[in-house]
């Protein structure tokens, strides 16, 4: 302080005109980074996480469509109607054998099938399978799934013994007179499974599926996908967080704090399937790009004065 007082003039002028530089760089360098970071933030949610979400979400229902249509076939096959409102009479056995390996073909399928809810005979692609458990047994959701008048309902689930993933297509069938049941498919999903795990959000996000209440589906851990793991148990998230993306809606976000940093996550409602798709990724990758630009802009400036 003493050799600052010693100056002469000329130097304290030009001692404190730098001074008064480098703070007005500072609050302008740091206002910069929080305007910026600001913008982005809402660049990210407000466009790009909805184009990802919603290219993802495109993309398993294109993959479920042809196996979909497929299914609304079977159920709306005027010679499977007639023979249902006859009793599925033995001569058409032969009939309905022939047509569903075609369709299992077509969607390679692991199984097609046509349960009537009258005489409750489950008919695979070989033929007359077995007889439906009474109510209450291992057919509930057939008696379930008649009840709930839906028209159909798809469903992806996992074998944890063998880490497949499978879809089932059901569809409502209405051969008149009361005469209802359920007509659809099974088929592997593990290639959209893979997909899913494999798409890159940035450096290090990521992408999964969580089920309609909540349980995790699809992940890269596999471990997290076992059918016990909850959204709303992961770290940093709370049962109001995970209510807050799980709203049925097209689109939804927030953020949440882990060890790690701040997290940005999104996701996406597929009704279809009773599914979300969850996208999330580090905020810290959202603003790198603007901590190197106003930390070049810094040196550069500094280096000028």
């Amino acid at each position: 302080m003493r050799a600052f007082r010693n100056l002469p003039i000329r130097y304290k002028l030009m001692s404190s005109m730098v001074a008064c530089l480098l703070l007005f760089m500072a609050i302008s360098t740091a206002l910069g980074f929080a305007l910026t970071g600001a913008s982005l933030r809402e660049r990210v949610v407000g466009q790009e996480l909805p184009a990802m979400v919603g290219e993802i979400r495109n993309d398993i229902l294109r993959q479920i469509g042809t196996p979909l249509a497929l299914a609304r076939s079977v159920a709306g096959n005027s010679f499977m109607l007639d023979w249902e409102a006859a009793g599925e009479p033995e001569e058409g056995r032969a009939a309905w054998t022939r047509y569903a390996q075609s369709v299992k073909r077509q969607a390679g399928a692991s199984s097609v099938f046509w349960v009537s809810g009258n005489t409750g005979r489950y008919f695979g692609e070989h033929g007359l399978e077995r007889q439906l458990t009474p109510r209450g047994g291992r057919d509930q959701w057939f008696y379930e799934l008649l009840a709930s008048g839906k028209q159909q309902v798809l469903e992806i689930d996992k074998d944890v013994s063998s880490g497949a993933y499978m879809l089932f297509i059901n569809v409502r069938f209405d051969a008149g007179a009361g005469r209802q049941g359920i007509a659809g498919l099974g088929l592997s999903v593990d290639g959209l499974a893979q997909a899913v795990r494999a798409y890159q959000v940035g450096g290090s996000g990521s992408v999964y599926l969580v089920r309609g209440n909540g349980s995790i589906l699809v992940h890269r851990d596999p471990a997290l996908a076992d059918g016990r793991h909850w959204l709303r148990d992961r770290p940093g998230f709370s049962a109001g967080l995970s209510d807050a993306l799980l709203n049925h809606k097209r689109f939804a976000h927030a953020m949440y704090e882990v060890p790690s940093g701040r997290q940005i996550i999104a996701s996406s409602y597929v009704p279809e399937l009773d599914v979300y798709v969850i996208v999330e990724l580090p905020e810290d990758q959202v603003l790198e790009g603007v901590w190197s630009t106003i930390a070049l802009a810094s040196a550069v400036a500094s280096a000028c004065c």
